[in-house]
């Protein structure tokens, strides 16, 4: 049953991929570092750069090693050679073949980045009720938000050999530059940016404050998406029933974190046991990605 829930975050950012919101708008009011951070692209509203941020050990992330991002099927040209100039050696795809089909990825192509595989989804008929259900208002007895707290959980116990996979990638220079992306860049590629950060030291309410990011981001998107959905259900869906799925929210990681806590006692004894990385592995992992 719960290898069913990731559908919410296919459904997501196909509303948002309908509503352009980019340029200089898009840093109105944001803190220097969010801007710092954001990998400024006319067809990518959430690629950013995961360096910086400050490990327990008194380091922190290397800037231009791991980014994240949203769909990468509506880049530019001059989007394409911005990215083709981050060097990028692994690109880790969450999405399904649905996904893929709809938008493929525009990539560099010389030199092209390897391109790891690690769907998580659902099948297009679940999918489609769901968007059927929206379109019409009949959420009656559907709770959006905690279907994405089950999702996070789901995250880190049906899915968690995908995320061992990318965890198994990045230590090793060769992988590196890399970008783990989705289509909306939120939670499928949330929750691995989430797990790099934690295995790499970095204190969980710094994590946390990379995965609120995202609603800076897309903020604008998200008000525009859900104008849509209110016009394209005849005033049938009430636009606050739907707020929970477009941006994130904090009870959403946390929720993973919790199940984590619950299932393997702490951070430490997961990264070993769940995701493989051993204590010596860590060392060395820390050691080339940290400065």
């Amino acid at each position: 049953m719960r290898r069913a829930l990731p559908f919410l975050f296919v459904l997501v950012p196909t509303a948002l991929s309908l509503l352009a919101c980019g340029g200089p708008e898009l840093y109105a009011g944001m803190p220097e570092h969010v801007k710092t951070r954001h990998v400024a692209l006319e067809g990518a509203h959430n690629f950013r750069d995961l360096g910086g941020y400050p490990s327990e050990d008194g380091r922190a992330v290397r800037w231009g090693l791991f980014y994240r991002s949203d769909a990468l099927g509506d880049l530019t040209d001059a989007d394409v050679a911005t990215v083709a100039g981050l060097g990028l050696k692994l690109v880790c795809d969450f999405r399904t073949p649905e996904e893929k089909a709809e938008a493929p990825d525009r990539l560099p192509s010389d030199p092209a980045p390897e391109v790891l595989e690690l769907e998580i989804g659902v099948e297009g008929a679940k999918l489609a009720e769901l968007q059927e259900r929206i379109l019409s208002g009949d959420l009656a007895g559907v709770d959006l938000g905690q279907m994405l707290v089950e999702g996070n959980r789901a995250f880190v116990t049906d899915f968690v050999d995908r995320y061992a996979r990318l965890l198994e990638r990045v230590q090793h220079a060769e992988a590196l530059p890399t970008l783990v992306h989705c289509t909306g860049g939120k939670d499928r590629a949330g929750m691995a940016s989430a797990l790099i950060l934690r295995t790499l030291g970095v204190p969980e309410e710094v994590v946390f404050e990379d995965f609120l990011l995202t609603n800076h981001y897309t903020g604008k998107r998200i008000e525009r998406s859900l104008l849509f959905i209110r016009f394209a259900s005849l005033f049938r869906t009430d636009p606050d029933e739907v707020r929970p799925i477009m941006g994130v929210e904090r009870a959403y990681l946390q929720a993973g974190f919790d199940e984590i806590r619950k299932r393997h006692g702490s951070f430490d004894a997961f990264r070993r046991d769940a995701l493989g990385v051993s204590d010596e592995d860590l060392v060395a992992f820390r050691n080339l990605a940290l400065e």
